[in-house]
């Protein structure tokens, strides 16, 4: 959907001030989730549910600016392409939800179940994908002028109308199910474990999330209502709503980056009195590794294993030292150990790392005389840093001070 591939009819609509809105909403979506996915150290299956959330919302908004114009004359093989999004978008929410509440790192067994309108209404446009070019634009032409047909998708196999209100039920179930979820967690969790800073930040950020779903789906339904009642076309609150909801997302992201941490810590569930047997938590039956979340004798496990590893053979001196070298050292699937990472100390993996790094430097300084001769680049060297920049950053971010402060001016 580049500009170029637009005829210079089609960019005279875009000087209208919300197709302008929605294109740079569009396309800030779509970047905040590449963030997500492929630059944001806290590398979580929530993070990851959350980047589709915004894709799916950024197709949306994309294509309802495009109904506006000639675009989907020009290019009628285009049309509904991204209909799956808009079956999607709400499930999507809800696993994100659950998955931070829950603390978990994985689908379930049956997850895939909610993904299945998005199918039918695929098999649904089949018929229409294989008209010829001339008979979709002819096709097209009609229902474009006519925002009820829009709405209905009369080139669908299945019965007009029954998409759209198939599109709305899966959403309500969905937003439903977050507002159950926070109510039930609020309930089940002792007040402590709430009031931690970490976890009233991110219950915050859930509850307003799902506030915002509840608004837009009302919304929905009032507008769809109306556009059956009366022949306005209701197209541009649609797309004013959806922009709104990504630049909330968006922005909230970028002031509160802590959300992505989710819930921390682990709270102790009263009947749970011991710890497993076996002290070494690997993952080795098909019972563990079916799990979607860390219990809590897990984590305590997890916890006694790694703690111990980086104190006693302090890997993390290796330059370069990576999530899969600690995930192969300590028996912990990657994948886990991520998600716990994050959960136990409100960290990402470097972070945590590099922790490590100047801690043992400052303990080195205090027990070692001859690591008071070493310049800055060498101590960095040696804990496992892997430029000065990364040095001086950590020890910032560690102890508050500058290398200079910490360990003395060096050459």
């Amino acid at each position: 959907m580049h500009p170029l591939a637009f005829s210079i009819a089609n960019m005279e609509a875009f000087s209208s001030w919300y197709l302008n809105i929605v294109f740079f909403t569009g396309i800030l979506g779509v970047l905040v989730s590449g963030i997500l996915v492929f630059v944001n150290k806290t590398d979580t299956f929530a993070s990851r549910l959350l980047a589709g959330f915004l894709i799916c919302f950024s197709l949306l908004a994309v294509n309802f600016a495009l109904m506006v114009t000639r675009f989907y004359l020009d290019y009628p093989h285009l049309w509904r392409v991204f209909g799956w999004a808009s079956f999607s978008f709400a499930p999507l929410a809800y696993l994100y939800v659950r998955s931070i509440l829950e603390q978990s790192y994985r689908f379930k067994k049956w997850d895939f179940l909610f993904f299945i309108p998005a199918l039918l209404h695929i098999i649904g446009l089949i018929p229409f994908y294989i008209l010829p070019a001339h008979e979709k634009v002819q096709f097209l032409e009609k229902v474009l002028s006519n925002p009820k047909m829009v709405t209905s998708e009369p080139e669908s196999l299945w019965p007009e109308g029954s998409t759209l209100l198939l599109r709305v039920v899966v959403g309500l179930l969905a937003t439903l199910g977050q507002v159950r979820l926070l109510a039930r967690w609020r309930k089940s969790h002792s007040s402590g474990f709430i009031q931690k800073e970490q976890n009233v930040v991110t219950f915050r950020w859930l509850s307003l999330f799902t506030l915002v779903m509840v608004i837009f789906w009302g919304l929905i339904v009032v507008e769809m209502l109306l556009q059956f009642a009366t022949p306005l076309n209701h197209n541009m609150t649609f797309i004013v709503t959806i922009s709104g909801t990504i630049l909330f997302v968006s922005l909230y992201l970028l002031v509160k980056p802590s959300i992505l941490y989710g819930i921390r810590g682990w709270e102790k569930e009263p009947e749970k009195l011991t710890l497993p047997e076996a002290a070494n938590p690997e993952v080795t039956s098909a019972d563990e590794k079916s799990r979607n979340s860390v219990s809590y004798e897990h984590g305590i496990a997890y916890k006694q294993k790694l703690e111990s590893h980086l104190k006693d053979n302090k890997p993390f001196r290796k330059r370069g030292y990576t999530m899969a070298d600690l995930s192969k050292e300590t028996n912990i699937p990657s994948h886990i150990l991520s998600a716990f990472i994050n959960q136990e100390y409100g960290k990402n993996f470097n972070e945590l790392i590099n922790e490590y790094r100047v801690n043992y430097l400052v303990h080195e300084m205090i027990s070692s005389v001859d690591y008071s001769q070493y310049t800055l680049e060498a101590l960095g060297n040696l804990a496992g840093f892997n430029s000065r920049a990364a040095f001086i950053a950590a020890v910032k971010k560690t102890t508050g001070k500058n290398p200079s402060e910490v360990f003395g001016r060096r050459n």
